[in-house]
């Protein structure tokens, strides 16, 4: 007999409430949101636990992450309803959160699309494999989701724009103002005295309601001339909000082909763990410990707006294909010595140069992977699978591996990749197709075993530290349960105390006293008389005795000379 591998979900995976099965179990409401589901083809468990993660990356708002997820539950299961369905609410950011009064779940869009979710092809798809209750239950949805997004839209015209947009993280998991925030407050403040009008998120959104922030977030983001991502730690570069700001801006620098448009200012991390785009040009605070950055950036934008406010007639050049090789030239020198910073870079501008150069999307995705040259299929998947990580000893060390497993997944189905794909050869697009399919089979096994070892090793410190802090426990009440108070107890033992060291001090005086050798009288008032010097040995050549230098030591004669006498 078959074994039923069928897992249901226990939460709704639109809004996150717990969902309330019929009798039969094969159907299940959200009470919340009003979201349908029907069980009766059943779904595998791969399928059950890849759908898993992929909701909860978008119920935390990774929808950068959950993008990619549902993309690839997508292709290898292109009749699901409910992936499409999460496809479509992670492109429009849509968040699901209780509504006070009535306690129904209502949603909240954290990103402004221009397309209308109605013609979206997520969305069409899911309405296609979708059971009819299910698909009228998803067709609501969307319509109060146009209705929301129409609403944000409406109100950009009143929102202003802004010169400059600043991303950081302002508070740490206790709440407390991270190192960014201060960071951000001097470039602000240096900014602002100059009249450059500048997007910073504690005085920009002061004021204003929860639901206002995504048509001001929007506009700043789509209006403003240059970006800067600030950033103390790869931790803090890859948490929800951020991410959500700057992974928005960099689908505009793809779209509108921006060049030179954002930098990022860094500690303590190095450029590769930044976003590609933002790896071109940076400032380190390590350079200034005693400040100064805030000018330099402020006198940089200074010169870069007054140059681009100048009327300036466009420049046709009659050497654009030779300046197009010489960087693909530049970024091809750069791949062969390891310079992958350097490699993005002119890559970049070479598809700033020309936008159908598939050679320019081919580097700079290999740029992005940090990979020399693609020779074959095989060969190429190989080097990336052998980057992917299974394991981990340490907390920190698994989440730092699970970051890298990411990166590599993202990059295959970042915008390089699709455009090397589309620009290239023939030849290597089938490369790149095979080589991805390979990759990604390794990559949701090697994810798969890094998750269930972090489990394992954030369990083992949490009892470890349960144990630790239970030891300092115990060690300071056997100092609480000493009564220091009671003075009969002090009393006594201190009486007890004094005759043990009476009668060890008397027993060690008779037993000392027998076996001390007397000492001469000390003299009193006056040094006694130095020693003569002892006299020189007589000149001459040294007669050593029989037997070796150490025969008389050990009282051998001219015949034996102790141990060294015969040799």
């Amino acid at each position: 007999m078959k074994a039923n591998n069928d897992v249901r979900p226990v939460f709704c995976d639109t809004c996150g409430g717990p969902l309330r099965y019929s009798q039969d179990g094969l159907e299940a409401t959200c009470p919340y949101c009003g979201n349908r589901y029907n069980f009766r083809g059943g779904k595998s468990e791969a399928l059950s636990l890849a759908l898993s993660r992929a909701n909860s990356y978008r119920l935390n708002c990774d929808f950068d992450e959950a993008i990619r997820e549902y993309t690839l539950i997508t292709e290898r299961n292109p009749d699901d309803a409910e992936a499409w369905w999460g496809l479509a609410l992670s492109k429009y950011g849509i968040e699901y959160v209780p509504d006070p009064r009535t306690g129904m779940r209502v949603p909240t869009c954290h990103r402004t699309v221009k397309e209308s979710i109605l013609c979206d092809e997520s969305y069409l798809n899911a309405i296609k494999y979708a059971a009819p209750a299910q698909a009228e239950s998803y067709r609501l949805k969307a319509e109060q989701i146009e209705r929301l997004q129409s609403g944000i839209k409406s109100r950009l015209a009143q929102e202003e724009s802004f010169d400059v947009f600043l991303c950081f993280r302002s508070a740490d998991k206790n709440g407390a103002p991270t190192k960014e925030r201060t960071v951000a407050r001097r470039i602000y403040d240096e900014l602002t005295r100059r009249g450059i009008n500048t997007f910073f998120s504690e005085e920009s959104l002061k004021g204003r309601l929860g639901e206002d922030y995504e048509p001001i977030i929007y506009k700043a983001l789509y209006s403003c001339r240059f970006f800067i991502l600030i950033a103390t730690s790869a931790e803090n570069v890859n948490t929800a909000w951020v991410k959500n700001e700057w992974s928005r801006f960099r689908d505009r620098v793809y779209e509108e082909r921006l060049s030179s448009a954002c930098c990022a200012v860094f500690e303590n991390i190095t450029p590769a763990d930044l976003p590609s785009f933002l790896r071109g040009q940076g400032v380190n605070l390590a350079k200034y410990p005693a400040g100064g950055y805030e000018i330099e950036i402020a006198d940089a934008l200074e010169r870069r707006f007054k140059s681009f406010g100048e009327e300036r007639q466009p420049q046709y050049r009659a050497d654009s294909r030779d300046g197009l090789n010489a960087l693909l030239d530049k970024g091809r020198y750069a791949l062969t010595r390891g310079d992958f910073v350097s490699a993005a870079a002119a890559f970049s501008s070479a598809i700033d140069e020309d936008g159908d150069c598939g050679e320019a999307w081919l580097g700079a995705f290999m740029a992005e992977l940090e990979v020399r040259s693609i020779k074959n299929e095989k060969k190429f998947a190989q080097e990336i699978s052998n980057r992917l990580w299974s394991s981990g000893t340490t907390v920190a060390e698994c989440r730092r591996r699970l970051a890298a497993n990411e990166h590599i997944l993202y990059a295959l189905s970042s915008p390089y990749y699709k455009n090397a794909v589309k620009y290239s050869t023939a030849a290597m697009a089938r490369t790149l197709s095979g080589a991805k399919s390979y990759i990604m089979d390794m990559a949701d096994k090697c994810n798969a075993a890094l998750k269930l070892s972090l489990n394992e090793c954030a369990s083992r410190e949490s009892a470890a530290s349960s144990a630790e802090s239970g030891y300092n426990e115990s060690y300071r009440g056997g100092y609480d349960d000493y009564d220091y108070d009671n003075t009969s107890n002090t009393a006594s033992n201190a009486a007890a105390f004094a005759g043990g060291a009476i009668a060890g001090g008397l027993l060690g005086a008779f037993l000392g006293g027998r076996r001390r050798r007397r000492r001469p009288p000390v003299h009193m008032g006056f040094m006694p008389p130095p020693r003569p010097p002892r006299p020189a040995p007589p000149r001459g050549p040294r007669v050593r005795p029989f037997g070796g230098p150490r025969g008389p030591r050990f009282g051998g004669g001219p015949r034996m000379g102790g141990p060294r006498g015969r040799r």
